[in-house]
């Protein structure tokens, strides 16, 4: 078969070695162009450009997918099927119809819930145990095609978003060697999602990482977990901010604690009151400064006993 790659993100790379190794080598990458990044903006490779390049793949960075000249090329090229993970670009019709089997996706949730960018962040603030991978045909509708496979795994309690994402995007590759055998096989079945049924999952900005200590313990904890490592679950201290990298919820036996006030602070960790029992930071990130633990923390900045998180 003829494979066009559409990705990105580093969260694409999994899946594009994948292919390779399964049997399934892109017979050309399409990503974003290079683009600037950080305080300096200063121009960075593409993730997958660099990927590609690693694996000896043809790469091309159109700064329009869309263009005739981009759309001639592909016509020339006559793919069998498109497959696309974490391009970040709506893609239209005339695109979506070139390849002969249309353009399948690796979308990282079990579909139709969380549609949209910011689904693994979106799973576990949501206190779900179970999320997955889903492999559907693209529409132009976001993330409404019809499903061809799923693959699903559990969430472990203590998983951030971090690490969950890094799974996914292993377990997106092994489902798109799947499906593309079903394709290449003719066996591939698709069935329409249940569009009453569907979330949205918008792009997480920094302003939702905002820690509110009058929220439960356990309320915290998933939002630290969904927050990490980007962008952040954000607290302050005095006049300087702090993100919260991990912790643990603890019973709060006298509940008579001020949520954001200090219980105790020490090699174990920073215990915090909550609006239902407490929640022990046990790894901190000053602004700017490097992760490190609550004791390295407590060691080096002094921590009135009065001291209050807000």
């Amino acid at each position: 078969m003829r494979i066009v790659f559409f990705g990105s993100s580093d969260f694409a790379i999994p899946s594009l070695k994948a292919l390779k190794a399964g049997g399934y080598t892109p017979d050309l990458v399409v990503t974003k162009p290079d683009a600037p990044r950080g305080r300096g903006r200063k121009i960075y490779d593409s993730d997958v450009k660099l990927g590609a390049q690693e694996l000896g793949l043809t790469c091309l960075q159109p700064a329009d997918p869309h263009a005739p000249e981009f759309l001639d090329q592909l016509r020339k090229l006559k793919p069998d099927v498109g497959v696309v993970v974490s391009y970040g670009v709506i893609l239209k019709p005339e695109l979506l119809s070139l390849p002969k089997h249309g353009m399948i996706n690796a979308h990282a949730s079990l579909l139709p819930l969380y549609r949209g960018a910011a689904p693994i962040q979106r799973a576990i603030r949501d206190g779900r145990t179970e999320t997955g991978v889903t492999i559907m045909r693209i529409v132009e509708q976001l993330d409404a095609g019809d499903v061809q496979l799923v693959k699903q795994t559990a969430i472990d309690p203590k998983e951030n978003a971090g690490a969950l994402r890094e799974r996914l995007a292993e377990l997106s590759g092994a489902a798109l060697v799947e499906a593309l055998a079903q394709i290449e096989k003719g066996k591939a079945k698709f069935t329409p999602q249940d569009h009453g049924k569907s979330t949205y999952a918008p792009k997480v900005e920094k302003e939702h990482g905002v820690i509110d200590w009058k929220l439960p313990a356990k309320e915290i904890d998933l939002l630290v977990r969904a927050m990490t490592p980007k962008p952040g679950a954000q607290t302050r201290l005095g006049n300087k901010r702090f993100i919260v990298m991990e912790g643990s919820v603890e019973q709060d036996l006298y509940g008579m604690g001020i949520p954001g006030g200090l219980q105790s602070s020490g090699e174990e960790g920073i215990r915090v009151c909550t609006g239902k029992d407490i929640y022990r930071i046990t790894r901190i990130k000053p602004d700017n400064g490097r992760n490190m633990t609550a004791g390295e923390f407590v060691r080096g900045h002094h921590i009135a006993p009065d001291a209050r998180f807000g």
